[in-house]
């Protein structure tokens, strides 16, 4: 078995090596998923931005306060 013996030196390398190889690959997959998740929620984003009604919060919050401040003003009257 001319193929099967270690050559020398290639021991700790060879386990370097595969471990390097086994992280940079981990990072590419991390990436990778990382990309198309940031990709699908923006898609999603402007599909419901476009597609529904989002409440006017400054329009709300002024309302509110014109009814408090009339709540206010009418048993003083």
């Amino acid at each position: 078995m001319a193929g099967s013996a270690p050559r020398s030196g290639s021991g700790r390398l060879g386990l370097a090596h595969g471990a390097a190889a086994t992280l940079h690959a981990l990072c590419a997959n991390t990436m990778l998923q990382f990309l198309f998740v940031f990709t699908f929620g923006n898609v999603v984003g402007m599909y419901l931005a476009q597609n529904y009604d989002i409440p006017n919060v400054a329009k709300k919050l002024k309302e509110i306060k014109k009814d408090l401040d009339a709540k206010k003003k009418l048993p003083s009257s």
